[in-house]
């Protein structure tokens, strides 16, 4: 898996309409309210904060290979996927990433994993004393609240847990890189887990490219992990999902502000109290419109504006806001957002 055809795939979401940097922020998983926009309304939510840390020479040296090949095009700072590079996205397998749900947290779920492993395999080897793979506390107290909710011995509960891994594995359908790539991160009494450069060595793939298919598996196993039916069949493995999946996506600020928003406050009231810029409570506004089916757009826009926009947005496939001020002048910035993020480009 290349970052590359994960570049390609936002970038035919947002064929014409957006520049590179808006990928960039997208798979850093930017807060603003430009880009929360964007996830939400070009539909690539599964890439939203899948690569928090990513660098800006790792990401140009993607491009550059995607511009080289002719798949991406820029003109005055607007991307466009070219035809071969529309060949190409077709080409690719649909990528099964939930970035907009557990942005990093999949990294606790294999903390708490890893720990877990290790942990029962030192017990069933009457090793009571070793040095935790984590030092993180919470991580530490959430495993020993797990132990302590097992009743069967440490090498029942060892063979259980070796069990459900297993099962959880071949229900998500990863491939078998993906499975091993899982399972060589694991470190037990005997074995350490494999470090990256050693499973490059040993696939002879990049370390970033294993890094993505990783990120991929785990994604899969925890949504596996989190049905209902999970807590009978992976019972252990369920107790480590626990908590995993962000259930409101809104910021902490945000929320504050809807809370004053649902009580009926303006925007300018909201400002006041939260002595915060008009700008700013305007993007909570327009991030809460984006995860609200039943936000009272009304309050903003006229419906007739509304269908306007939607009209010029079917009809001529706009969706960048400068063109659309350029159509409707008589609506500010916010509203447009407000009309892009609520309509998800349906006629209202």
């Amino acid at each position: 898996m290349k970052l590359s055809s994960i570049i390609l795939k936002i970038a035919v979401k947002m064929d014409g309409q957006r520049s590179l940097n808006a990928s960039l922020h997208i798979l850093r998983g930017k807060r603003s309210g430009q880009t929360l926009q964007d996830v939400d309304y070009f539909s690539v939510k599964p890439y939203f904060s899948i690569l928090p840390k990513l660098s800006d020479s790792t990401f140009a040296e993607a491009v550059n290979s995607l511009q080289y090949a002719g798949m991406i095009s820029e003109s005055e700072g607007i991307v466009t996927v070219t035809a071969i590079g529309k060949g190409k996205a077709d080409e690719l397998s649909d990528f099964q990433f939930d970035g907009w749900h557990y942005r990093g947290r999949e990294e606790i779920f294999f903390l708490r994993l890893v720990l877990l492993v290790q942990t029962l395999s030192q017990l069933r080897n009457s090793r009571n004393s070793f040095h935790p793979i984590t030092n993180d506390r919470k991580i530490q107290q959430f495993v020993k609240e797990v132990l302590h909710a097992q009743r069967g011995s440490r090498t029942s509960s060892a063979c259980s847990l070796a069990e459900e891994l297993l099962l959880a594995l071949k229900m998500t359908g990863i491939s078998d890189l993906q499975a091993a790539l899982v399972s060589h991160r694991l470190t037990g009494a005997d074995a350490s887990g494999w470090t990256w450069e050693q499973l490059g060595e040993s696939t002879g793939e990049t370390v970033g490219s294993l890094q993505l298919e990783y990120l991929e598996a785990l994604h899969r196993l925890i949504a596996v992990l989190e049905r209902v039916d999970a807590a009978n069949q992976l019972p252990l493995l369920h107790m480590l999902a626990a908590g995993i999946r962000i259930e409101t996506p809104l910021t902490e600020s945000t929320a504050v502000t809807k809370k004053l928003f649902d009580q009926g406050l303006s925007i300018d009231e909201i400002s006041v109290v939260r002595q915060l810029k008009v700008n700013t409570i305007e993007d909570h506004i327009a991030e809460i419109a984006a995860n609200d089916r039943d936000f009272p757009i009304l309050r903003f826009v006229q419906s007739s504006d509304q269908l306007a926009v939607q009209q010029e947005v079917n009809r001529n496939s706009v969706k960048r806001l400068r063109l659309l001020k350029d159509k409707f002048p008589h609506l500010s910035y916010f509203q447009l957002r407000l009309i892009l993020s609520t309509s998800k480009g349906e006629l209202v």
